[in-house]
């Protein structure tokens, strides 16, 4: 004799999600996903409907996240256009959550490499979330941050600047001031300060707010690495390489201990401290950490990723050779955080 099959309710599969999110908000990867593939099996398990489809959309977009934190872009990918499909059954078309999916969509996408597709997916969240007219403003925040993102990865700093400094205005209306999106606002922006030029003040910024990144989300969560990441940057452009080495083992050690040792995401802060070693004299540590780097990033990301590029270059036997003449420390080959 055969049972009757086990159901969910809504209530249980947002108990668990919810749970994972503040998992995620945390930085633990690992009880995120667990949390978020629960959620997905319970979200299975509801009758079929608009419920199951809206639970559904809400596990995989939980379980995207986490995917692509630690640097599975290709199975992140798979999890938001399965929340994606999801959501517009449930949602609508041009609901407010298809285009929170389709922004997560877009940073994949960035991460990936593949800015074309990042660029369209931003597209279509902006004009369904232009077209709301009760649309939150921590979403269009969150946007105009990953559209600056966008331009930052291509290097288009003059084009970064304003899109940042709108997500900024945009988000300080809505949120306090130690909101930690917030602070993760103003430390992109001062990334691409950075890249305008305007060392000074970016390294202000990011000197004055890592305290409150810290006191708020933890001194050992990831996204304190990436600010660390662009702290390091700047300093060792200055030549204060001995304080850059630090801070780049600090971002690696925090990104190990989270995200794993085989997480594509270590590979911008292991090739900007192989960077300083090389300039340090020590050719030998740097070229294993840009193999390293090379490594996890390969299988990761499209082949003409400018962060694969620009490890191509530093593992090459010219550029070797050339580092081993006198050099001032200059600018660290890739600055682009997970921004």
């Amino acid at each position: 004799m055969t049972g009757r099959p086990v159901v969910s309710t809504t209530g249980q599969v947002d108990e668990v999600a919810t749970a994972a999110a503040a998992a995620a908000d945390r930085g633990d990867i690992a009880e995120t996903e667990r949390l978020a593939r629960r959620a997905l099996g319970l979200a299975g398990r509801l009758e079929p409907g608009p419920d199951r489809y809206r639970a559904r959309a809400r596990a995989l977009r939980v379980l995207g996240t986490v995917l692509r934190a630690s640097g599975r872009y290709a199975v992140a990918e798979q999890a938001f256009a399965g929340a994606l499909e999801a959501a517009r059954a449930g949602f609508g078309e041009e609901s407010r959550e298809v285009a929170e999916i389709l922004n997560d969509l877009g940073m994949t996408f960035k991460y990936a490499g593949r800015f074309g597709d990042a660029e369209a997916a931003y597209r279509g969240a902006r004009a369904i979330l232009e077209s709301l007219t009760d649309v939150d403003p921590e979403d269009l925040a969150a946007l105009f941050h990953n559209l600056g993102g966008l331009a930052h990865a291509r290097g288009d700093f003059a084009a970064a600047e304003p899109l940042a400094r709108r997500a900024i205005q945009i988000r300080s209306r809505a949120v306090e001031p130690m909101d930690p999106a917030l602070l993760l606002d103003r430390s992109a922006h001062a990334a691409i300060l950075d890249g305008l030029g305007r060392t000074d003040e970016a390294e202000a910024v990011i000197r004055g707010l890592l305290p409150d990144l810290e006191s708020v989300v933890g001194p050992e969560h990831p996204e304190v690495a990436v600010a660390l990441n662009n702290l390091a940057a700047i300093v060792q452009r200055r030549g204060a390489l001995d304080e850059a080495e630090r801070l780049y083992r600090r971002v690696i050690a925090i990104k190990q201990a989270r995200l794993g040792r085989d997480s594509a995401t270590l590979a911008i802060p292991l090739n900007n401290l192989g960077t300083v070693l090389r300039h340090a004299g020590r050719l030998g540590e740097a070229t294993a950490l840009f193999e390293r780097a090379f490594r996890l990033l390969q299988p990761a990301v499209e082949d003409d990723h400018p962060t694969l590029r620009i490890l191509r270059r530093n593992l090459s036997p010219s550029t070797e050779a050339t580092s081993r003449q006198p050099t001032s420390p200059g600018r660290p080959p890739n600055l682009v955080g997970q921004t």
